[in-house]
């Protein structure tokens, strides 16, 4: 498996949304184009958000990505956040999620961050936890029942 930024694979844009709106859809709106340009609007190798991409044999396969901001209307003093974490269905249950998200704490380190927060509809924290993040709080958040959790980086 190899990485790739999003924003050097920019065709990938409409399947990343797919993916997010099968995950998501509810929370994301319907207007697709609208998505797919604000996606590509933000496409950066080294600002905020950063997405990445996991590669199969040429194919994306998975998403996840390093965001300054995530829920900021509910934690609008939280930075640096770990967020949408996907991996196409035919390809899970190979640790792909977990090497993304592994990607994006070393990204995080590289960068100096201190900390990042990520939120999950998992309450128990799930693979988060197994990886060694903390809960910090549940919360309710767009009608969904939600866990904060946190990872120190230093």
């Amino acid at each position: 498996m190899d990485y790739a930024y999003l924003a050097d694979r920019p065709e990938d844009v409409p399947k990343v949304i797919a993916w997010w709106r099968t995950e998501w859809g509810s929370r994301m709106g319907s207007d697709i184009e609208s998505l797919e340009s604000q996606l590509r609007q933000s496409l950066s190798k080294t600002e905020l958000p950063i997405h990445i991409l996991a590669i199969i044999d040429g194919n994306a396969v998975g998403t996840s990505a390093l965001k300054f901001q995530e829920a900021a209307e509910l934690f609008p003093d939280y930075h640096y956040w770990l967020g949408s974490v996907f991996v196409d269905a035919r390809f899970r249950g190979k640790q792909i999620a977990s090497k993304l998200i592994l990607q994006i704490l070393e990204l995080a380190k590289q960068k100096g961050l201190p900390h990042l927060y990520l939120q999950t509809l998992d309450l128990s924290g799930g693979l988060y936890t197994k990886l060694g993040w903390q809960a910090v709080q549940e919360f309710n958040y767009k009608d969904e029942q939600t866990l904060l959790m946190l990872k120190k980086l230093s």
